[in-house]
């Protein structure tokens, strides 16, 4: 009897110590008025340029409420957005560890947790520029087969491999989107991050100031401004594919009076046996065929895309590879005209640019070509916080004729990561 009584004193004096030892494991006790939640401590370890969800150890209830804050950063060069949600989506563009908190708010009750991020050097280097152009749907227009070339009987996975060998590449060519809404999808080889308060990439295009304008007092910048409406998008489902959702970059022109959101517009192919219209010209530049390509669009309007020779470009407007497609429809936003003959004979068209946030709208050295993430919106145009971006789409965001020019049609050539190339330029 005495010997099984000191055996069941042994039992539970180890159980008392194993408890003991457990309630300690538990870390550091919150102090706080909210308190008496424990401090846990997680890391995670990722590399520059790619995008982690951060999320606490907790087995809280789905009402909880969570609330993520900066603890110790080894650069501002980062992204960290979700921050009342239970998982944050983290990007950073420079080395180091990354110290956050969250509180966590459940049934009266509150704890808070460390998280460390540790960012290391990617183990390949990363390129600057477009690693891959996915889709190429430029509407008619005057260069749509000339940059990049198209020949007779020409396949679409052709031409969109022959748009990949222009734009894919550190030194980009130029290639056109046509008429209003055309478009080029593409992506990179990692996650361009969204860093706050400062512009984030840039889409390179043609776009110049006008060596003479005889409008000083326009209060715009002009010359050749082509605007470019930009989406971005973020592999959210991480398939390495353009197929998350989409988020249009809110520019300037956007808040304009006569911009026309949910503009939808259907090109018609020409009749090749059709009777050209003449109808003059301009110098040297004649106008070959003035009701050229029938559009009309969902504002109870139409017209015609006309014909020119300028630029010895070609006469085939509609693009080669779809020569058996009767119509093309394209959608998006639609910027107010901005071409103005400031001559007055037709001769010298100035296109004035939008203050910020367009492809081809500004020089490709002047800051008001580079992007800020944080003018995103969503379809209901509302804003949006992204940590990064993966793909962007540029389409053609106007819809007009500037005389002898004809339509204005946006080109681009590339597309650079501002803070791989350590490029700091402040947003607006």
């Amino acid at each position: 009897m005495k010997q099984q009584f000191l055996r069941y004193c042994r039992i539970i004096l180890l159980a008392f110590a194993v408890l003991t030892l457990a309630n300690c494991s538990g870390g550091d006790h919150d102090n706080s008025e909210s308190g008496g939640g424990e401090t846990a401590v997680n890391e995670f370890k990722t590399t520059r340029f790619a995008i982690v969800s951060l999320s606490p150890k907790t087995t809280a209830s789905t009402d909880a409420v969570y609330k993520w804050e900066i603890e110790n950063v080894s650069s501002e060069n980062y992204s960290l957005v979700n921050t009342t949600s239970k998982e944050a989506l983290f990007a950073a563009a420079a080395e180091g560890n990354y110290v956050f908190k969250v509180t966590i708010t459940d049934k009266g009750t509150t704890q808070t947790q460390k998280v460390t991020v540790v960012i290391s050097a990617e183990a390949k280097e990363l390129k600057s520029y477009i690693s891959k152009v996915f889709e190429f749907q430029p509407a008619p227009g005057q260069f749509v087969n000339d940059l990049p070339v198209a020949n007779d009987g020409d396949s679409a996975d052709r031409i969109l491999t022959r748009a990949n060998s222009y734009l894919a590449k550190q030194n980009g060519d130029l290639i056109s989107l046509g008429a209003f809404g055309g478009y080029v999808v593409f992506g990179f080889d990692h996650s361009i991050v969204n860093i706050k308060g400062k512009r984030d990439f840039r889409v390179l295009g043609n776009a110049f100031w006008a060596d003479a304008n005889p409008n000083p007092d326009a209060g715009m910048r002009g010359g050749s401004s082509e605007a470019g409406v930009i989406m971005v998008s973020y592999d959210k489902n991480k398939n390495g594919l353009p197929d998350d959702e989409w988020y249009e970059i809110e520019g300037a022109g956007h808040k304009m009076e006569k911009t026309i959101h949910n503009y939808e517009i259907t090109y018609f192919r020409p009749d090749p046996n059709k009777t050209p219209v003449s109808g003059g010209g301009t110098g040297t530049v004649v106008f070959t065929d003035m009701e050229y390509i029938y559009w009309k669009d969902n504002q109870g309007k139409d017209g015609y895309l006309v014909q020119n020779n300028a630029y010895n470009h070609s006469l085939d407007y509609w693009p080669k590879w779809q020569k058996d497609q009767s119509s093309i429809t394209f959608k998006g936003t639609r910027l107010p005209d901005n071409a103005v003959d400031e001559s007055g004979n037709g001769s010298y068209f100035v296109q004035y640019a939008f203050l910020y946030g367009y492809a081809d709208n500004a020089p490709n050295n002047d800051n008001d070509s580079a992007i800020d993430i944080d003018w995103a919106i969503d379809s209901k145009g509302n804003k949006v916080q992204l940590p990064a971006i993966d793909f962007v789409k540029v389409y053609n965001g106007l819809n007009q004729q500037a005389g002898w020019l004809g339509e204005t049609s946006t080109e681009i050539m590339g597309a650079t990561d501002l803070h791989l190339l350590g490029e700091n330029i402040p947003t607006r």
